[in-house]
């Protein structure tokens, strides 16, 4: 993932992506005489791009500030007195662009309401006042004590960066972490296959740049989505209907059994009753019970959405243990290398990208079978070839992984460590190597394979 040394991407914290943020704004603030609030405005406004605020306050200044209604105003209307008398003897609040004085407490309201909601398109905070297009900054935040309401707009503030810049930085989407990513574009034009397993947060979360869903190559984007929003579900759903009920002779509706299992005889929402093992009624049993079960054959679409559900289920559970295997060797197995055998940085670093490599794999190859369920939909004539691409692909990784506990068995005890970084260093580049060729070989559809008609 690093091109002549340096990663395509930078995992940044929160602190850093504000310092970024900052930077910005005092470049406009220092070269236009411009104090930082009105340079945040300014760059809210127009979305972060500097070299526009650059140019329009270039041109006109006056009216660019006038335009985003940023002319200070220094008399006070009528309306404040009604608002004070309201208020009592709470902290009044304006800004610096109208007259219009609420109570913390209305502005607390008033920004949980608004940024709660707040859209792509709901660039800028306004005043309270329903017919005033004054725009709020930090200075008018800084007029307010509650540290909670500051928390907030500064979320804001640094939500509209980050939103402005999604082609370059993302926050990580995993629940709870507060790591964003920055991309490397003009290192990534020099390595396109930096990113073929997905981007790593520090959390060790991995996800797609293009659409933040788990990395899911080779599938697309688009597929990527469907699968987990109504196709994954529709397969699960479909496994407990064969495994828990059976269809009424009468209506062909689904019934589930109750949780009797003495009980033989079935009663279906049409009021048929019939017995779960024969489908036979109580009448044409006899008084005799000892009936032999009926099995249905279930269609070739059952069969192969059952399988596909199966390897999928298998493939996610291999990759979860891949995940604590990697927590594992950070724990444990490394800190073992290090007392033992005098490990440098870069032999860690070997040692470490050998074990996350095999987590990668095994996340391609997860996704892999949600792949080839598409193509069993839609292109069935690749499925053959798609399903012997996976096994090799598999056989790889194994290989490596069995290199990979070799060295790390060996390395401690015997005088193996003088090799061990190379090898474990060729097996992973090896494997990446593989893999990278196999996502690709993938993701061009085979064209050359004739598709059923």
């Amino acid at each position: 993932m690093e091109t002549d040394g340096q990663r395509v991407y930078s995992v940044l914290t929160t602190n850093e992506v504000g310092e970024k943020m900052t930077s910005e704004i005092n470049q406009i603030s220092e070269v236009f005489l411009l104090s930082k609030s009105d340079a945040t405005l300014i760059l809210i406004s127009l979305r972060w791009n500097s070299f526009k605020a650059s140019d329009r306050l270039g041109d006109d200044k006056e009216k660019l500030l006038s335009d985003l209604g940023l002319v200070k105003v220094f008399s006070s209307c009528q309306e404040s007195d009604s608002v004070s008398s309201f208020a009592g003897h709470e902290n009044l609040v304006s800004t610096p662009f109208c007259s219009h004085e609420f109570s913390e407490t209305c502005w607390k309201s008033h920004l949980n309401n608004l940024l709660e909601r707040k859209t792509e398109e709901e660039e800028r905070v306004l005043c309270p006042n329903p017919d005033c297009v004054a725009p709020v900054g930090p200075d008018t935040i800084e007029k307010l004590t509650e540290p909670a309401v500051k928390m907030m707009y500064d979320r804001y503030i640094l939500g509209s960066f980050v939103e402005a810049n999604k082609e370059s930085i993302k926050w990580c989407p995993a629940p709870g972490c507060e790591y964003a990513i920055e991309l490397h574009e003009d290192l990534l034009e020099d390595d396109e296959s930096s990113l073929d397993f997905g981007v790593v947060c520090l959390c060790g979360h991995t996800f797609c740049w293009s659409c933040t869903l788990e990395s899911h190559r080779p599938v697309t984007c688009k597929d990527a989505s469907v699968w987990f929003s109504s196709t994954l579900d529709t397969l699960k759903s479909n496994a407990w209907l064969l495994e828990n009920t059976k269809r009424c002779p009468n209506c062909n509706c689904h019934v589930q059994r109750t949780d009797d299992p003495v009980l033989r005889m079935i009663t279906c929402i049409c009021s048929c009753s019939f017995c779960w093992r024969c489908f036979r009624s109580e009448e044409e049993h006899n008084g005799k019970w000892n009936c032999v079960e009926f099995s249905f054959q279930l269609s070739m679409r059952q069969v192969d959405d059952s399988r596909y559900l199966r390897l999928w289920e298998t493939c996610l559970e291999e990759y979860e243990n891949s995940k604590s295997d990697l927590k594992a060797i950070e724990e444990n197995g490394v800190p073992r290398l290090t007392d033992n055998c005098s490990f440098n940085e870069r032999d860690v670093d070997a040692v470490k990208e050998a074990s996350l490599l095999m987590v990668q794999c095994r996340l391609v190859l997860k996704w892999s079978c949600a792949y080839e369920y598409f193509i069993a939909m839609y292109q069935s004539a690749k499925t053959q070839y798609v399903k012997y691409l996976r096994g090799e692909a598999t056989k790889t990784l194994l290989r490596h992984i069995a290199t990979h506990e070799e060295l790390m068995n060996k390395a401690p005890t015997s005088g193996y460590f003088s090799s061990f970084k190379v090898k474990l260093s060729d097996s992973s580049t090896i494997t990446g190597n593989y893999f990278h060729e196999y996502v690709k070989t993938l993701e061009s559809g085979f064209p050359e394979i004739q598709v059923d008609t």
